[in-house]
């Protein structure tokens, strides 16, 4: 059985953008504007494939902090 779900309108894409924007934010403390491009999840005899394609603006500094998060 196959389950899929995507996000193609402006209108969606511009919500979900601005949700994980404010995510980021609260959660994570990073300032990063996101604008969402595509979201593609297909489901698949139990394993999930996602594609997404964003954009993200930051500072310098924004991105330095969150590569050294991950240790880059």
């Amino acid at each position: 059985m196959m389950d899929e779900m995507r996000i193609g309108t402006n209108l969606m894409r511009g919500m979900v953008s601005k949700v994980l924007t404010k995510v980021l934010k609260m959660k994570l403390g990073y300032n990063v504007g996101i604008r969402l491009n595509e979201f593609d999840a297909r489901i698949n005899d139990g394993k999930a494939h996602v594609h997404l394609n964003i954009d993200a603006e930051m500072t310098q500094e924004e991105l330095n902090k969150i590569l050294e998060t991950i240790g880059l």
